[in-house]
């Protein structure tokens, strides 16, 4: 099955990422002693893996106390921890009606509801927000503002500030979940920067540099929330892997996390402009996001569309698989980064595109 539904980065334009992993993990095998590598760590992360994120952090706004960053074993680490600590079983979050499906996975085994909140073109409605509030007596608002997951929407600023101020007003808090934000040149503020005391912010380094690192980083409101989310950490995934973390911070102390980010960037766009080249138009995208979204208009589910897809050799994500209650946009994802090359992501593309030439309706799909 060739893999259109895996949403990571692509190998970075002009890197031999496996050759800079290899000689990386052996340069800090030099530098670091075997006892801080073999040791456990703090559960919020050592001082100096606290400062990278800092460092890393920044790119949101501007750069944190140490106290207030935690470092974690990836975006889905510290979204746990951030459920556990903030909201109590039987809690509702709300989100947007297609979302992380991480976020539903977590709230079905932490035994928290999720709710949908509707949305226009420039993403959630803040009156809908409001009255989400008021029906289900919610807490707690998670938000993927940039290069959304699925449908690659980007809120621009002005909506962002009027969930910012009906955020304040409602007493929310704001979980922001932001993966992409650096595969964009320039993007708007973020929540972190819009809403700083009542905003916590994930920015995990799997989807800009590899899954590989397993390391993310959090921005609490402040270090008292800092503290109970390490807490939670200890009573979950206890702490970052010392070696990826160790790896993750090097990289970021040197620069080279941000030359493999540009070169993912580079290489995204390529695969964004194949995808523009073959499919039929309509789907929603970013020049350099790693996913697209393809809303449909016919009667066909994506569900039922999946299954056709697989039974041709492809694996793509239905809108299904996104959605927080019944009440959603019929479509799917399109992952472009999992192809291990450009020639194959082109067969693909090409055989989804002979797929849907026989949909009735898809080559006219509402955006």
């Amino acid at each position: 099955v060739l893999d259109l539904s895996m949403n990571i980065p692509p190998a970075p334009a002009g890197l031999n990422l496996p050759a800079l992993i290899r000689t990386g993990i052996e340069a800090l095998l030099k530098r670091s002693s075997a006892e801080a590598l073999l040791s456990y760590h703090p559960g919020p992360g050592s001082p100096a893996e606290r400062a990278a994120g800092s460092s890393w952090l920044a790119a949101a706004g501007d750069r944190l106390p140490v106290d207030r960053v935690v470092v974690g074993s990836g975006a889905q680490a510290l979204l746990t921890a951030v459920v556990l600590a903030e909201t109590r079983e039987g809690d509702t979050i709300l989100a947007d009606a297609l979302t992380y499906p991480g976020l539903i996975a977590l709230a079905g085994t932490t035994r928290r509801k999720l709710a949908a909140v509707l949305n226009d073109s420039d993403g959630m409605l803040p009156d809908d927000l409001e009255e989400a509030v008021r029906r289900h007596g919610a807490r707690a608002l998670y938000l993927n503002p940039t290069l959304q997951n699925p449908t690659a929407s980007v809120m621009p600023e002005s909506r962002r500030r009027e969930l910012a101020r009906m955020a304040d007003k409602l007493g929310l808090t704001i979980v922001e979940d932001d993966p992409y934000r650096r595969l964009l040149a320039t993007a708007p503020p973020a929540f972190l920067t819009l809403a700083p005391e009542r905003t916590f912010h994930v920015a995990t380094l799997a989807k800009c540099i590899s899954p590989f690192l397993r390391t993310a980083f959090l921005a609490a409101p402040d270090q008292q929330a800092a503290e109970r989310i390490s807490a939670a950490i200890r009573g979950t995934t206890m702490m970052a892997p010392p070696l990826m973390a160790g790896l993750a911070c090097e990289w970021l102390r040197s620069g080279l996390a941000g030359e493999i980010t540009a070169a993912v960037r580079t290489e995204a766009k390529a695969r964004q402009e194949i995808a523009r080249n073959i499919l039929p138009k309509g789907f929603a995208a970013s020049e350099a996001s790693l996913h697209l979204w393809y809303p449909l208009e016919s009667r066909l589910r994506s569900g039922e569309l999946a299954d056709v897809a697989r039974r041709r050799g492809l694996a793509i994500s239905p809108a299904e698989e996104f959605a927080v209650g019944r009440d959603f946009a019929n479509g799917f994802r399109l992952a472009l980064g999992a192809t291990s090359n450009r020639e194959r992501l082109k067969e693909g593309l090409e055989s989804l595109a002979s797929i849907l030439s026989g949909v009735p309706g898809s080559s006219r799909p509402k955006v």
